[in-house]
């Protein structure tokens, strides 16, 4: 966590301080004019130039408020505790602020204003000047001011009169300190001392970053009340969930326990949930998925009770999903194989995609090259970023490139950039090469096949030397580039037709992974389609859609040229012009309704290859026959809770042994 005292102003800068001349600065930027910066603190200027940016007027702009009343019911609502934890700040301060006519402002993390402390008539006034709840004096909303200015800089700022960007706030002498939480330093809001008279700068800066450290242990302190709550709340009924992966969650999303079956089921736990609409959700990549939720419910005084209305902790059971660990039957067992967290996105139920996975994830332990092909719409991009985010340069960029869409007099600049003036129309400054943007991470050379030859040797350099030299220049400039391409073409027969450099083909293919098209993955397009759907219900609101099971054989027996990508269309068509919960063969679009209805007879489903369902009740039957646990422990073994395995037991028509 930062320490803010050692991110004060330079006193020495603040002494200098002349209204007289920061106005003349100020009057000359507005009218375009930079020449008087010289007089300006570096901070000041910086932020003018950040709220002209956001199309502020200097001279007309007032600080909005936030809305109507239900806005502001909300603003409150979930600022409580932070605006409990006031109670006692002016007190703390009013000895030394009231012949200073100060007010005492505190704001929200987004510069929204939550209180306003001081002598009774100064508030009332300050309330004519957009200084009262609700309004927003964050820099993108009311330009250069000290709440804002903070929040910017994440530090504690003074902003003089003639220092504020819009002329409205130059009656202002303010200084604010950002109040953090002390568990993760994330900034909770602001404490803003501001008066219309001359503040002793130093001594308010003083007492603004006192009283938020005040604030911040006092919100920790009602932080940590409502911890021991929801433990007290948790080791009560802790046991009806033992035997499932389980999470208790804070307010906030952060793990407060996670029990054993966590660290067996994953080998280790996340440290924060996210909380999206009130609701914690498993985040992007995360190779589980949340069955069930249990919400510990606040009242304001912090008692427990009924509602519904927001996230205030709770108990998050996680569950193993199919994608996510693959259960196969045979004959020896059932196996577990779990996908590494980046490849948790790519779903499947197919043996030979799993083995896809598998392979990719161990290429990514690699720095070598990773050649991807396969037909278009089968993830070869899906599987680029998997690898990039397991490899190890996945803290560092991840640029991706359709070599298809660079013509041939750019490629070269665009892959490796160009010096200033390399050619007419260049930026002055020059330019670099998505090969230097990628640098320290990985670069997803897409469409791979479809770069020109004389494009193709400028590549081969960089992978074989790791320097790039830009266009119109001969300085070498080192790189530490991943490189992963992709391709729907046979790029070795492209190089035997003299199409594709054969030493370059070579040097992609260090690791080839081929990708089968959908057509070969029967079983995955019923997975695919409920997964499409529960996303659709989410973008579109038109609720969770089934598929006939006429539909369904039909889909599975369509060859499905545009793969993956196709699906999801198709799909997303479907769901969104049928007015039915049930999605039929007569919902099919025109251009493919007659192509898999002439397909139904002549080409069933190969009944060889087992679906999704069969999978899972043959892993089901396995774990049965092979174990003397208890329900509950074999739920546990196969990743699912023991409701949900009551319940797939009746749908596959398994008895209880």
């Amino acid at each position: 966590m930062k320490n803010d005292s050692l991110l004060l102003p330079d006193d020495a800068l603040l002494a200098k301080f002349d209204r007289k001349s920061v106005t003349d600065a100020w009057t000359k930027f507005v009218a375009g004019d930079n020449s008087a910066m010289h007089q300006v603190r570096d901070e000041i200027v910086e932020s003018w130039r950040r709220s002209a940016a956001f199309g502020l007027s200097a001279r007309e702009h007032h600080a909005p408020h936030i809305g109507d009343a239900s806005a502001l019911e909300n603003l409150l609502k979930n600022n409580e505790a932070l605006i409990g934890a006031t109670k006692n700040t002016w007190e703390l301060l009013a000895e030394n602020l009231l012949e200073s006519e100060s007010l005492v402002i505190v704001t929200d993390a987004t510069g929204k204003m939550l209180d306003i402390l001081g002598n009774i008539e100064l508030v009332r006034a300050a309330a004519n000047k957009n200084v009262a709840v609700g309004f927003d004096w964050s820099e993108g909303a009311a330009g250069t001011n000290a709440i804002g200015t903070t929040l910017a800089l994440e530090r504690p700022t003074i902003t003089r009169t003639a220092e504020h960007y819009c002329e409205s706030a130059k009656i202002w002498d303010c200084a604010a300190a950002p109040i953090r939480d002390l568990t993760d330093g994330e900034i909770l809001g602001v404490l803003d001392i501001a008066s219309v008279g001359e503040l002793s700068t130093s001594h308010a800066l003083g007492f603004a970053i006192t009283a938020a450290k005040q604030i911040e242990h006092a919100v920790h302190s009602i932080t940590l009340g409502q911890t021991i709550a929801l433990l007290s709340w948790y080791r009560g009924i802790e046991s009806r969930f033992q035997r499932f992966p389980t999470l208790l969650l804070d307010k906030k999303g952060r793990v407060i326990i996670a029990n054993k079956q966590i660290y067996e089921a994953l080998g280790s736990a996340p440290e924060k949930l996210p909380v999206d609409a009130n609701e914690p959700v498993t985040p992007e990549g995360y190779n589980c998925e949340i069955e069930d939720v249990i919400r510990y419910e606040w009242t304001s005084e912090g008692s427990n009770a009924h509602d519904s209305s927001s996230w205030g902790g709770g108990i998050v059971i996680l569950s193993l999903s199919a994608q996510d660990v693959r259960m196969v039957g045979n004959h020896s067992g059932a196996t577990t194989r779990l996908t590494p967290p980046a490849f948790a996105h790519i779903a499947t139920a197919d043996p030979i995609f799993m083995e896809c996975v598998d392979v990719a994830a161990r290429m990514a332990q690699s720095h070598a090259p990773v050649l991807l092909t396969g037909e278009t719409g089968s993830g070869k991009e899906l599987f680029a970023a998997a690898i990039h985010a397991s490899s190890r340069v996945s803290s560092g960029p991840y640029v991706a490139v359709n070599c298809g869409t660079l013509s041939k007099e750019l490629a070269v600049s665009e892959l490796l950039g160009y010096e200033p003036g390399a050619f007419t129309g260049a930026s002055p400054k020059g330019h670099s090469g998505k090969f230097e943007q990628a640098d320290g991470g990985t670069i997803f050379l897409d469409e791979i096949g479809e770069l020109p030859s004389d494009v193709q040797v400028h590549l081969l350099r960089v992978l074989q030397d790791n320097v790039v030299v830009r266009v119109g220049g001969n300085n070498e400039r080192q790189t530490n580039v991943r490189v992963i391409a992709a391709t729907n073409r046979n790029l070795e027969s492209e190089a035997e037709a003299g199409r594709f450099r054969m030493d370059l083909y070579y040097r992609l293919k260090v690791l080839n992974l081929g990708l089968p098209p959908l057509r070969e993955r029967v079983g995955d397009v019923e997975l695919l389609a409920s997964r499409f759907i529960r996303r659709m219900h989410e973008n579109y609101g038109l609720g969770i859609k089934t598929i006939s099971q006429q539909l369904l054989h039909a889909m599975q027996n369509y060859h499905w040229p545009g793969n993956v990508r196709e699906l999801h269309g198709v799909l997303e068509r479907m769901y969104i012009l049928s007015g039915n919960p049930t999605l039929t063969l007569q919902d099919l679009p025109d251009d493919i309704g007659q192509l898999v209805t002439n397909m139904q007879d002549s080409s069933p489903v190969d009944n060889a290859r087992p679906n999704l369902d069969q999978i899972e009740a043959d892993a089901i039957r396995t774990a049965l026959s092979q174990s003397s646990f208890s329900l509950s422990q074999i739920a546990t073994q196969l990743g699912i809770s023991r409701t949900t395995l009551y319940r797939r037991m009746k749908s596959y028509g398994i008895e209880r042994p």
